[in-house]
């Protein structure tokens, strides 16, 4: 009888050593689990972010390509006073300031009405 009884205290030993085994299995896996959120947590604030500066990026793209349209619209206008002077310079188109001085109105801006007072 003394062997049954040692029998199945070892027994019992062992059905609560699995008993604990499984019950540490189960609060490691809660530990891996939570730690699984926090990192899928911080990856969507990255992700996020990530997201924020792509949309930042994408605002400097636009004001840069409108910049670069802006600079080809005054590089047209460059080039095209370029020729015009190149043109005084070779002779082949006279310059007309003298000419445009002898009118009373040539010194008046577009738009601009003349300031002067009038003898009545």
């Amino acid at each position: 009888m003394k062997k049954l009884i040692g029998r199945t205290g070892l027994e019992d030993a062992l059905q609560r050593l699995d008993k604990l085994t499984h019950e540490e299995v189960r609060m490691a896996t809660a530990q891996v689990l939570k730690a699984t959120h926090t990192v899928d947590e911080r990856v969507r604030v990255v992700a996020a972010t990530v997201i924020g500066v792509d949309d930042r990026v994408a605002r400097v793209e636009d004001t840069v390509a409108s910049v670069n349209e802006r600079v080809a619209s005054i590089d047209e206008r460059v080039k095209a006073v370029d020729d015009k002077v190149t043109e005084v310079v070779d002779g082949t188109q006279t310059f007309s300031v003298i000419k445009n001085l002898s009118k009373p109105d040539a010194l008046r801006r577009k738009g601009r009405k003349r300031s002067h007072a009038t003898n009545s």
